[in-house]
């Protein structure tokens, strides 16, 4: 297996065509793997994607600010950075800290707001509880219903 990261999307179900990754922001131009998560109202995008070559910080924080944004400019509300074995659920417990406590590492919403920061060379640090809140809240509704 290689290290990687995962990318997820919230928006509302049935939205835009499916964002296409963007490899070319990458170093190694990693190929992701593409999953589509869905409730009624609801679907998740996600994205895992091999870091092959982790780039610098500069160089990392500019691939994941591309990657949201393509996240966000496909209808999505919510997008958030993850990685394997961090925890994550569906709704209607998407982003509930008490249930995805410690499982976002990045994000950008709809509105341009984003905290796109991981620094490879130091311990990666996910988001605070507050901040899972403030996104489940962004989510309209979203990220509760079944």
């Amino acid at each position: 297996e290689t290290p990687g990261l995962i990318v997820y999307g919230l928006r509302q179900r049935d939205g835009p065509a499916a964002a296409g990754f963007p490899a070319d922001v990458w170093i190694a131009q990693p190929a992701s793997t593409d999953f589509t998560l869905y409730g009624e109202a609801w679907e998740v995008l996600m994205w895992e994607v091999p870091i092959i070559v982790w780039p610098t910080p500069v160089e990392l924080q500019a691939a994941l600010s591309a990657t949201l944004g393509a996240l966000i400019e496909a209808g999505s509300r919510v997008a958030w950075i993850g990685a394997m074995g961090l925890p994550f659920c569906d709704p209607p417990e998407l982003l509930d800290p008490h249930c995805m406590s410690g499982g976002v590492l990045a994000w950008m919403t709809d509105t341009g707001v984003a905290d796109c920061f991981i620094d490879p060379d130091a311990s990666i640090l996910p988001v605070g509880d507050d901040v899972l809140l403030a996104l489940r809240m962004h989510a309209a509704g979203l990220a509760d219903t079944t």
